[in-house]
């Protein structure tokens, strides 16, 4: 049986364009988004080989990661507006990469707010590499082949998720945190190089496109029904997904066991890769996205439950493993879901809002993990678990009210 990304690239006669374009992309944004996932690792790593002080490193991620929301409806407004989107995503990757590569010089030899001042411009630019890139993605994957596409897209999540982190830990190692955050920036400039390269059409729709305003993605997330449902379902969801790692690092503490924490994440990634691939083998019809999306949600957090009372490290893997399985089709759906509902002259501004919103909430979760220390480790990972369950419960009864009004006034049932 072809793999599913042979099956994205040669399923149909004539496709195989269509199937190197996606491969080229697919290449482009592992690259970038391998660089946005470690540098949340990178940055804390720096911050205790300089200042030898986690609170410093902490206030740098934060830094990084808050201003997505901020920055997220102009960067998908110049995007949508644009005759040429690859360059102007290929530009704000170079940006990040460049303000990524800067704490390497400031951090420890300059004032705190300089380093903190560089490392918001990337965080303005990165809805670009989230967002920004998954908008574009359903008109290079060919007709007929859009679920399989971001099926595939989010699994580059999953893969940049595991491979960020570990590129960091290796080099840092080997040379020092400084040459980690530079590797890094370096995948981003490659990343950056890729999409600039990639033919990036601007639709027949380029004069309405530039004439719509700045808040015309938020003001349509608000209008429709189901995008307006599947934006704060995943917001609130990921205001309890957020504290993962901060509650899987307090398990490992409790158990003594500091591995435990490494293992933990890692399975959870692990799992949202297969689910991803099983996705991407056998999708669900684009008229079910946005209710997969929203029960999805609430079955990421329903393993999480038992994993907190149970004490066997066998069997708190295996529901880590399970929660993180329920996340590739997650992510795919919602990415359908999304290209589904959301008009072609805002497609991006819709993309780059919810991405934005996403990062922004699971900042403040972790912060809301830290100000949850003095509960016991159980209790925190039924914290973080009530977030998607009820959130996703919540988005399904929505969704059963009222069909799914979708691009263009099209009615989908959901």
């Amino acid at each position: 049986m072809a793999s599913p990304v042979e099956q994205v690239t040669y399923a149909y006669p004539g496709t195989r364009r269509d199937g190197a374009r996606l491969t080229h992309y697919l290449a482009a944004a592992l690259l970038a988004r391998t660089a946005d996932e470690g540098a949340r690792v990178a940055l804390v790593i720096l911050a205790l080989d300089r200042t030898d002080s986690a609170a410093v490193g902490g206030t740098l991620v934060a830094t990084l990661l808050l201003p997505h929301v901020v920055a997220a409806p102009l960067v998908g407004a110049l995007v949508d507006r644009s005759r040429r989107p690859a360059a102007v995503l290929a530009g704000a990757i170079a940006v990040f990469a460049a303000a990524l590569a800067a704490p390497v010089a400031l951090l420890g030899h300059a004032p705190l707010w300089q380093t903190c001042l560089v490392l918001a411009m990337a965080g303005c630019c990165g809805p670009a590499l989230t967002g920004g890139l998954t908008s574009r993605l359903a008109a290079l994957a060919g007709p007929g082949q859009e679920a399989r596409a971001f099926a595939l897209d989010s699994l580059s999540y999953s893969v940049a998720g595991m491979l960020g982190p570990a590129t960091v830990g290796l080099v840092a190692a080997a040379a020092n945190p400084g040459t980690g955050i530079l590797a890094l920036a370096v995948a981003a400039v490659l990343g950056a190089l890729g999409v600039a390269s990639l033919r990036l059409v601007a639709s027949a729709t380029a004069e309405r496109k530039r004439a719509a305003g700045l808040f015309e993605g938020a003001r349509a997330i608000a209008r429709v029904p189901a995008l307006r449902t599947i934006t704060l379902t995943t917001s609130f969801g990921q205001l309890g997904l957020g504290g993962l790692a901060v509650v899987a690092t307090t398990l490992a503490a409790a158990a003594h066991e500091p591995t435990r924490a490494g293992l933990l994440l890692s399975v959870t990634a692990g799992g949202a890769f297969v689910g991803s691939l099983l996705w991407a083998w056998r999708p669900l019809p684009a008229s079910l996205a946005p209710r997969v999306t929203v029960w999805a949600m609430a079955a990421v957090g329903v393993p999480l439950t038992p994993a907190a009372a149970v004490h066997s490290l066998a069997l708190a893997v295996a529901l880590f493993a399970l929660s993180g399985l329920c996340t590739g089709p997650f992510a795919a759906a919602l990415f359908l879901a999304r290209n589904q509902l959301a008009a072609e002259a805002i497609r991006t501004q819709v993309f780059t809002i919810g991405a934005g919103l996403k990062v922004a909430a699971s900042a403040i979760g972790a912060g809301l993990l830290g100000l949850a220390a003095p509960l016991s480790a159980s209790a925190q990972l039924l914290l973080v678990a009530a977030f998607p369950i009820v959130a996703g419960i919540a988005g399904g009864l929505l969704l059963r009210r009222r069909p799914c009004s979708g691009a263009g006034g099209r009615v989908d049932a959901c």
